[in-house]
Formats: structure tokens, sequence, C-alpha cells
């Protein structure tokens, strides 16, 4: 029986959950286009870091800093981050929205729920999109910043992906949901975030076909395809 008293946290990951696109390649180019299309030659040098991080040579915690310098220079001043990033955020959404996002993002606000957004995206960007969506939090990958305030390519801990990811959720729930009891719905389209869905009392597995019903079905989540899931989940 759900507890009335309980505090209720609806937590959504990013990347083809609330947006159908992956973001993190597709903001690199998307920032060397708009700031300095010279960059594009570089895309060669960016497909073979994907490539090497695809055949398992390195890891993302390698492979996104590196990208990051490639296509974006060795540090983002605050103001050219923020203004890339509401520019960003501000193409993607709601255009990439899919319309079954949209209706358990309207839901979740409608009873109650806090919104969080939990992504391995960079930080420097994530909180934009998490705005324009108008979520109350986010948990994201975080940069280093030099002295000045400056963003830089190279991780500050672990990239925000499977289990770094729950702890990362659990760290803000420690945080900002200390004692009482807690309603917890997490939607994720994939099985990486186990760890985050054992937090859950609701778990959505979100996409289409057999696939993602299987898994569902072996771990128990529920399941929907925001394409097509307009209606309350």
């Amino acid at each position: 029986m759900t507890d009335p008293t309980a505090t209720r946290v609806a937590i959504y990951d990013l990347d083809r959950t609330l947006l159908r696109r992956p973001t993190f390649t597709l903001f690199l180019i998307w920032a060397a286009w708009h700031e300095a299309p010279w960059r594009l030659l570089l895309l060669p040098g960016l497909a073979a870091l994907g490539l090497g991080h695809a055949l398992r040579l390195y890891g993302r915690d390698r492979f996104k800093p590196a990208a990051i310098r490639l296509m974006l220079g060795p540090r983002l001043t605050p103001d050219r981050a923020a203004k890339l990033a509401e520019r960003f955020a501000g193409w993607r959404v709601p255009a990439d929205v899919p319309p079954g996002a949209s209706a358990a993002v309207a839901r979740d606000r409608a009873e109650g729920f806090r919104l969080l957004m939990a992504t391995a995206a960079p930080e420097f960007y994530a909180h934009a999109i998490a705005e324009a969506l108008g979520f109350d939090a986010v948990v994201a990958t975080r940069h280093q910043r030099d002295a000045a305030g400056n963003w830089l390519p190279a991780l500050d801990g672990g990239n925000c992906y499977g289990a770094e990811k729950a702890r990362r959720v659990t760290e803000w729930l420690d945080a900002n949901v200390p004692g009482g009891a807690r309603r917890i719905r997490f939607y994720s389209d994939h099985v990486s975030d186990a760890p985050t869905f054992a937090l859950a009392h609701e778990a959505w597995l979100i996409g289409r076909g057999k696939g993602p019903a299987a898994h569902a079905a072996r771990h128990g989540w529920r399941t929907a395809d925001f394409e097509t899931d307009t209606a309350a989940c």
C-alpha cells in the first residue's frame, strides 16, 4: 500500500527516453557547426574515437573527454557553455520529445512528483535541457573546472552511467529527501540502468518490440512505448 505521506520523485533518463536521439555526439557536432565550422574537418577523428570505444579499446571515461577536447577545445567559459546549452536545448525541446514522454511528465507533475533527470550527458548542457523540460533537478556527468570556472573536458568523478548513476541518484535522494518515506518512479530505455531501476517502486522500461518486453518480464519492470503511449502510463 502506498504511503500517502511519502515524498514522490519521478526520475527520467535523457537519451532515447525524454528525447528521441542521443545528445552527446549531436551536441558536439552542432556546437562545432555553430561556433567553428572548421572543426567539422575533425569529424573523422571523432568517428575514430567512437570506433575505439565501440571496440572496447577504452571506456566512456576516456572517450568523452577526448571527444569534447577534439570538437570544443580545451575549455569552455561559463558564458560560452551557457549560451551553447540554451540554444541546443531550444533546438531539441520540444521537437525531439516523444508524445508519451510529454504525457508521462505531465502526469507525474500533476500527481505531485518531483522531477529528476538522471543522465550520462555532460552537466554543462544537461541542466539547460532539464530546465527547458520543467524538471526540478538533474544528476549528470560532472566535469572538472579550472580556477576561473571554465569547464574542462576531464571528468570530475565517474561517468554517470550504470552503477555510477544509481550511486549519484542515491546521493541526491539522501541530500534532498532525507528521512521519511519515498515513492520512486524511474523511466529509462536501457537495461544498463538496472541499478537505478532497483531503487524504484515503479520501473518503466521505454521502448518497443520483443526485446524491451522480454527484459521487463525478466526483471518485473513495466513497459511503455513513448512514441505511441500518449495516455498516462
